[in-house]
């Protein structure tokens, strides 16, 4: 099994399909596991490795919580319950590795020590704080990111979801891609993002009309869009804040 995992093809194949893919978003949990877990062992591939230890935590947010000596303990304590699909060439380092890389998942979870998806949107200034986690400094172009919301507009991701990479002047977004992600996430509904490497969150006329399509296609789907925020963020420009566009009244969004 192990040595018939290089024949796969890439769309199968954990680290290519992260490399193939729009947003990381796109790829199941036990395929981002298995890059963090590098290889597998003999008669048990990384892909199946990943499978069981998600198995043996029963969800990846009980995973993600874990330490090192829980990560040890639960999985001591599956291969006792399954002898027969056993966790293995997981050992002490690569139990340290992952208990590293959860620390920066649940750190990167909080703004100010609180946790995103605790955070009730109540007004754009809420949005802003959180689509800022996005990594939008440093960006030279466009990039489109939607926000899942609950019913009670509670966040239902810990980063917005990167829907599109942009051209220098343009971050063209179709709805398709945008609800494809809502959807996905169980969204009530969603508040939309995306910056001008320029630094001047003025919205232009092509991004009021992109907010209209946005807008009528949730409401035939049923997911509404609450906002869409315009993010003045760039390497070159520094930091002009932010444009709100339900603020203005424009795109539908009065």
């Amino acid at each position: 099994m192990a040595s018939d995992f290089k024949k796969l093809s890439d769309k199968v194949k954990p680290r290519e399909q992260l490399r193939d893919a729009v947003s990381p978003s796109e790829l199941k949990a036990e395929a981002l596991l298995a890059i963090l877990l590098r290889t597998g062992s003999a008669g048990c591939n990384v892909l199946e490795t990943a499978r069981r230890l998600l198995d043996a935590f029963g969800s990846v947010a009980e995973l993600v919580k874990s330490d090192w000596r829980t990560l040890e303990r639960n999985i001591r304590d599956y291969n006792k319950r399954h002898p027969e699909r056993k966790i293995k060439g997981v050992g002490q380092l690569k139990m340290l590795e992952l208990a590293a890389a959860f620390e920066l998942v649940r750190r990167g979870y909080e703004i100010d020590g609180e946790d995103i998806r605790k955070i009730k949107i109540a007004k754009p200034e809420d949005a802003y704080r959180i689509f800022c986690k996005a990594a939008l400094t440093g960006e030279e172009q466009e990039g489109f990111f939607v926000l899942p919301l609950d019913t009670k507009n509670h966040p239902l991701c810990t980063v917005p979801l990167r829907v599109t990479y942009g051209l220098v002047d343009q971050a063209p977004a179709h709805p398709r891609e945008v609800f494809k992600a809502a959807v996905r996430w169980g969204a009530q509904s969603i508040i939309v993002a995306h910056n001008h490497p320029s630094g001047d969150p003025t919205p232009g006329k092509d991004d009021i009309l992109m907010t209209e399509r946005l807008v009528e296609a949730g409401r035939l789907i049923g997911i509404p869009v609450v906002d869409h925020l315009i993010l003045g963020v760039s390497a070159s420009a520094g930091g002009r804040g932010f444009c709100s566009l339900k603020k203005m009244g424009v795109g539908g969004l009065a």
